[in-house]
């Protein structure tokens, strides 16, 4: 029976990293660009929600290449459980996966309620009678949860991996570092995709607009209860 590991690498393969390195970088690439040359965002206000802007490229262009057969990932962008914003949620092999934003390539994310919640889905007792004794395999037929990580700093990736939480606890069962994984050798896009066509930055910019405008709401109804 496979390891952990093992079973994380084969669902998230080192043949999809060069096109998911890609993606990502570009997303982060393409945030920026909007970020600059729309005025909305091009201010103080949007300086505050840089991150959230970066966050929601990464998901976009991820979803994208995934619906065009760029990544080879099964993804679905739906709304959280809990609270007003969506995620884009990544199926392969036995797992699923959700993208988070994180300090450092071994950084967990910032917890929330329903990252807690996700994480479940690796609760050590299901696996091995005994939880003091951390197993290193699954039954076959379980489904595990899965974060992709990344970090960026102005324009550049910084850091992109797969790491499979355990479930009561900040550590991994299983971690792959996409970069690292991929070596010196792989080029980094120095522009936006070229795929970034007016047509492309619209459909964004939308995005970024239903997301913020969601997320108002959300603040909203907060307030009023």
């Amino acid at each position: 029976m496979p390891s952990f590991q093992e079973q994380l690498d084969e669902a998230f393969p080192p043949d999809a990293d060069a096109a998911l390195a890609r993606c990502v970088a570009q997303a982060i690439m393409l945030a920026g660009d909007v970020m600059a040359n729309e005025p909305f965002l091009n201010s103080l206000i949007g300086a505050d929600i840089r991150g959230h802007i970066r966050r929601a490229a990464v998901l976009f262009n991820v979803h994208e290449s995934c619906r065009a057969g760029d990544l080879p990932f099964d993804s679905d962008m739906t709304r959280m459980p809990l609270g007003g914003g969506h995620w884009v949620e990544l199926r392969s092999g036995a797992y699923r996966a959700h993208i988070c934003r994180t300090d450092g390539p071994v950084a967990f994310p910032e917890e929330t309620p329903t990252r807690q919640d996700q994480r479940l889905s690796n609760q050590l007792d299901m696996f091995e009678p005994d939880p003091v004794v951390v197993p290193f395999r699954a039954l076959s037929d379980t489904e595990m949860y899965a974060w992709l990580t990344f970090g960026a700093e102005g324009r550049d990736l910084t850091h992109l991996c797969w790491g499979m939480p355990e479930a009561g606890r900040n550590s991994w069962l299983a971690r792959t570092n996409v970069l690292n994984r991929l070596g010196p050798a792989f080029e980094y896009p120095v522009e936006a995709p070229e795929a970034a066509t007016p047509s492309v930055v619209l459909r964004f910019r939308d995005h970024i607009e239903e997301e913020l405008r969601r997320d108002d709401e959300g603040s909203g109804a907060d307030e009023g209860s």
